[in-house]
């Protein structure tokens, strides 16, 4: 009977509770179904929790019953429970596969996160590595790209985990059909519309050994730097409530070109909530000097201030201001967690979007603050969530809670990338390992 040895690939993946809870994603296909039954095996063999995540996408008709089958296979298995989630709302005409995986991912970290459960894991295997890294080299990625998927990384407050990323779907398969176990074959995998069926399709064995061969060597770089780059940031970095990030000039100038590299686009990703970060190679030859005036860059404000380059968040970037009504909850502009008191009149129109120059005077004229010598930059300041009454042409500044004006909004941090690379996250100037180990 064919073995794969779960224990030994969760192994560097770690470290688990000693009772661990582990979400997983399955969506019935052979991958994420094969992953789902190893995994209830290790959390039995540990005393743990196995908690099934899968998702309708509303764009099939046989969805919902594929979920029902998915939920009904693991709720018969002692340590598991399982939950159907939902990616409601339109979906775009082009682009389907990306806003799909990024719903996917959203849905599944807010579930992780509203029920305390801190692993998930994704059934990416060595072919799906081998095709990512095929199309990555075909867009012109970077060796850090060119590295593939990472085994372990965070993701939207989670720690993402993908286990099977060294196990061929071959494997998996033969595996599952020695237990009697079916798996759902999506139709979309065959849709040659779609690139990465394409690059499946035109991969022969050759080609795909090769590029995991590649993948595990531009991987082994890459988890040395970003090991690197964890050591500068833990030194270095500090996160501020306000949403932004400052370095200490004097340990950044001291690093490595490459490491300074990486730390600095960890810091943007974090603080403007963006997939990916621009080139950086001009903004780090005016770092060097010493120096940075104001400048604009991937939807982040760079400036040296008393021997720190700071990092804000540009406000002129951040989206339109959203309407909300009272009771409202969510995530703003990918940094700040927000709620709206419940208590404010239904009939108000209410909006929050950033603090800007307006809210800036409206917090001395009608809230009389002080703001000229606040310890908070303006940059910061101006970047900042605010609750606004009325319409556009007489709105009027309710609350901001990082400068303690007025009531109705509560705020707490909660970027969509913590400031963290291979092994710790920083807040307030204080290093936490969150995971020991980044295998690639």
């Amino acid at each position: 009977m064919p073995v794969i040895d779960i224990a030994e690939l969760m192994t560097p993946l770690g470290p688990f509770e000693r009772a661990p809870s582990i979400a997983v994603a399955v969506s019935g296909g052979s991958d994420s179904l094969g992953l789902g039954l190893l995994l209830a095996e290790w959390v039995q063999a540990r005393d743990g929790r196995l908690i099934v995540l899968t998702i309708d996408h509303g764009l099939r008709p046989e969805a919902a019953a594929e979920c029902a089958r998915v939920a009904e296979i693991f709720a018969a298995i002692p340590g598991c429970s399982a939950h159907i989630l939902h990616w409601d709302g339109d979906k775009p005409a082009h682009g389907l596969q990306a806003a799909a995986r990024g719903a996917r991912y959203a849905l599944l970290a807010e579930w992780c996160r509203s029920h305390g459960v801190l692993h998930l894991a994704v059934g990416h295997t060595a072919d799906d590595q081998a095709e990512t890294v095929a199309m990555r080299q075909a867009h012109g990625s970077g060796p850090a790209g060119l590295a593939g998927m990472a085994a372990l990384r965070p993701e939207q407050g989670v720690r993402l985990l993908r286990p099977l990323l060294s196990v061929p779907r071959g494997a998996i398969r033969d595996w599952l059909r020695a237990r009697g176990r079916d798996w759902i074959d999506d139709p979309s995998n065959e849709l040659t519309k779609f690139e990465r069926v394409r690059v499946r399709q035109g991969l022969n064995a050759e080609e795909a050994r090769g590029l995991l061969e590649q993948a595990r060597q531009r991987g082994e770089e890459r988890d040395r730097l970003e090991r690197s780059a964890a050591a500068l940031l833990a030194e270095a970095a500090q996160l501020h409530d306000g949403g932004y990030v400052s370095l200490d000039l004097e340990a950044f100038l001291a690093a490595r070109h490459d490491v300074q590299a990486t730390a600095l686009r960890q810091v943007m990703l974090s603080v403007s909530g963006a997939d990916y970060a621009p080139d950086l190679a001009e903004i780090l030859s005016t770092v060097a000097t010493g120096a940075v005036a104001p400048r604009t860059l991937g939807g982040c404000l760079l400036q040296t201030l008393q021997g720190r380059l700071c990092v804000f968040r540009e406000a002129a970037a951040i989206a339109a201001p959203v309407q909300v009504a009272p009771g409202w909850a969510g995530l703003w502009d990918n940094r700040f967690g927000l709620r709206v008191a419940g208590g404010l009149s239904p009939a108000e129109e209410w909006r929050i979007g950033p603090l800007g120059e307006v809210g800036l005077r409206q917090a001395v004229d009608r809230f009389g603050i002080r703001l000229k010598r606040h310890p908070m930059p303006l940059p910061a300041r101006r970047a900042l969530p605010a609750l606004w009454r009325g319409g556009h042409e007489g709105e009027l500044l309710v609350s901001q809670p990082h400068l303690h004006l007025g009531e109705g909004l509560a705020a707490w941090a909660a970027p969509r990338h913590t400031v963290t690379t291979c092994g710790f996250t920083v807040a307030a100037g204080r290093p936490h390992t969150i995971y020991s180990s980044v295998p690639s």
